[in-house]
């Protein structure tokens, strides 16, 4: 490159420096498509680096296309964080950006698996929704170097992905032991957990995070048992009345997971509503009914809708297409209780 100082940047400058040709630059800053994404971004980066004499976020872009991959939205949770990311389609049609959901049919690793490969074929992100196993592990990993890849909700290490997105899960769980210890009081009591799979590490993180707090600061407080609700909220009800069964004087109930509802139906059916402490996660409709007849005492909410708009900013951002907002590098952790609870829209 020249080093005369008042010399603008040429297309050739950027070519030489994104390691391409001077008719790919031209094909990229021209929007006139055929460029693979790497090359692209690249040519975008540099541009932008060396400060390329022209308006490069007006430059047309072919369309980024999205794989978003979770569990059917059956519940509130999910069904919550398909909205979200049909607000971001929206919110950047701008960009560019198509959001393409996908669900998973079941959640055995082969299916999982399955889904990744074959809805990433023809993507240029990935955005999924998945819990620990090796094949998972490894099917991320094989598509993290050619595509950026965003974990959300509970996190895959050691894959490559460029982020995160989601809540401190440890930090949410810290605050449910908070929470059951101080609604308990002196005397402590029996607690249970509930948690959707161990195989999460965000629902392990919540566990290991009430466990610590119970442990330290309110040791009268005795977890008796952890069990799996397979991520069925179906499966929730029987396994409170199970519970009840084997410890009569069970005294809270910490539900990492889904299925909220069928923890309350048994509450209520053995007249245990009132004197079992219930903390869930996410807000919903029915978590607002179960707080405002008192089944309900917390609910630890982490805002899907803005989970979904932040994963979707990280990928734009590293395809170089400025959304234009700044969020907030974490999803915050908050408390409702029924005398806080947000109006209803």
């Amino acid at each position: 490159m020249s080093s005369h100082p008042h010399r603008k940047t040429s297309m050739a400058d950027v070519a030489k420096a994104a390691g391409v040709s001077e008719a790919t630059v031209d094909r990229v800053l021209n929007g006139r498509g055929g460029v693979a994404r790497d090359k692209e971004a690249r040519v975008l980066e540099w541009a932008r680096k060396l400060k390329l004499d022209r308006a490069l976020g007006a430059v047309p872009a072919r369309w980024l296309r999205i794989a978003i991959l979770m569990q059917q939205p059956a519940v509130p949770y999910y069904l919550n964080l398909k909205r979200g990311f049909e607000l971001a389609q929206k919110s950047f049609e701008a960009q560019r950006a198509i959001c393409a959901v996908t669900y998973f049919d079941n959640l055995e690793p082969a299916c999982i698996v399955e889904t990744i490969r074959r809805a990433t074929q023809k993507a240029d992100a990935l955005v999924v929704v998945a819990y620990e196993h090796p094949d998972i592990s490894a099917a991320v990993r094989k598509l993290s170097p050619p595509i950026p890849v965003i974990t959300l909700a509970s996190d895959l290490p050691g894959t490559g992905r460029i982020a995160y997105v989601g809540i401190d899960n440890r930090g949410a769980g810290r605050v449910a032991g908070e929470l059951m210890g101080r609604f308990l009081g002196n005397d402590g009591g029996k607690v249970l957990v509930i948690t959707g799979m161990h195989d999460f590490l965000g629902h392990e993180e919540r566990e290991n995070g009430f466990r610590s707090v119970l442990r330290r600061w309110f040791p009268r407080c005795d977890i008796v048992e952890t069990v799996e609700s397979r991520e069925q909220p179906g499966r929730t009800e029987g396994l409170t009345r199970d519970a009840f069964a084997r410890y009569p004087d069970l005294r809270g109930i910490y539900n990492i997971s889904v299925g909220d509802e069928g923890v309350g139906a048994a509450l209520q059916a053995l007249g245990r509503a009132r004197s079992t402490v219930l903390i869930g996660h996410e807000l919903s409709q029915v978590s607002r009914r179960l707080l405002m007849d008192g089944t309900l005492d917390a609910v630890i909410d982490q805002n899907p809708v803005a989970e979904a708009m932040r994963s979707v900013e990280l990928i734009l951002r590293h395809y170089h297409r400025e959304p234009g907002v700044t969020p907030p590098q974490q999803i915050p952790v908050t408390v409702i209780l029924r005398e806080n609870l947000p109006p209803e829209y």
